[in-house]
């Protein structure tokens, strides 16, 4: 059988996207491209691989043990290409950093401007949301994150704790006066999507009024800086924006932990160490500033 494994990609696209059109965006390709692919890897097989609906695609039983073979395959090629990696000279090309949408605002521009200075030919693109993206899949090469990471052949390393607290702006606080009560306070809190994150469920429990709730961060932290409200941001943030802290009881210290997340493959391709070293760097002037 002659099949590539840029074919095997296409079918396990399709598998995963269930549709060959959803599974030609993600592969940056035509659809129709996809669906011929497809149709070649069944001529070769001898096996219809999906049933064609209006809704989308079923995968027949061929496909279905296929599934962990087509995963082993990914599994090996991610393997290979890192090991390519591994042999890189010199510290140049495209490094992607997951983190989320705060850090992403607050710290990447910076570590993008440290890096045009000391490494002008990394580049770096910022994947700015709270995505789990897999590493082991490649889809990112750094990640930073607020929980530690357990699976995969993982390097996770805690990089700074992040002191919190409620903020608001200097008119917000003036106007709900000093020690105000929490059901008093007008809190910027998340939507319903995100009622899985500890942060959402410890806002929504401290029983003050919520007047805007948001998916993504910073249109929440832009609701802070408007005035709307206050809301549980860092240390860090609350000095940049010129919020000041609001005196009331919270049951519990607000702070998190920021980890640095590697494959333990990557951690010394040279593009990618570099990266990390400026991120370090850059977390000593927090922490530096922090006294």
């Amino acid at each position: 059988m002659d099949i590539t494994w840029t074919d095997w990609q296409v079918v396990r696209a399709a598998l995963a996207h269930g549709s060959f059109t959803a599974a030609a965006e993600a592969l940056g390709v035509g659809q129709a491209t996809v669906s011929r692919r497809v149709a070649a890897v069944e001529e070769s097989l001898g096996h219809r691989l999906f049933d064609r609906h209006r809704h989308g695609l079923e995968p027949t039983a061929a496909t279905r043990r296929l599934a962990p073979h087509l995963e082993a395959l990914a599994t090996a090629a991610d393997g290979a290409a890192r090991a390519v990696e591994g042999l890189e000279a010199e510290a140049a090309g495209e490094v992607r950093i997951a983190a989320p949408p705060g850090l992403s605002v607050d710290w990447m521009p910076r570590l993008a401007l440290r890096l045009a200075e000391s490494h002008p030919s990394i580049q770096l693109t910022v994947l700015a949301d709270i995505t789990p993206r897999d590493l082991d899949r490649r889809e990112a090469d750094i990640a930073l994150r607020m929980m530690a990471t357990e699976r995969g052949d993982l390097l996770v390393r805690r990089l700074i704790t992040v002191r919190g607290g409620v903020f608001a702006t200097p008119a917000y606080a003036e106007r709900v006066g000093p020690s105000p009560r929490l059901e008093d306070l007008d809190l910027i809190g998340y939507s319903a999507d995100f009622a899985h994150i500890p942060l959402a469920g410890f806002i929504d429990s401290l029983g003050a009024r919520i007047p805007l709730r948001s998916n993504d961060y910073l249109v929440q932290r832009a609701a802070i800086v408007a005035g709307l409200g206050a809301g549980l941001v860092s240390v860090h943030e609350a000095r940049a924006l010129g919020l000041v802290p609001l005196e009331v009881r919270l049951p519990i210290e607000p702070e998190g932990t920021v980890f640095l997340v590697v494959h333990r493959a990557l951690r010394h391709v040279p593009r990618v160490a570099v990266v990390i070293d400026a991120i370090d760097a850059l977390v000593a002037e927090e922490v530096a500033c922090d006294r």
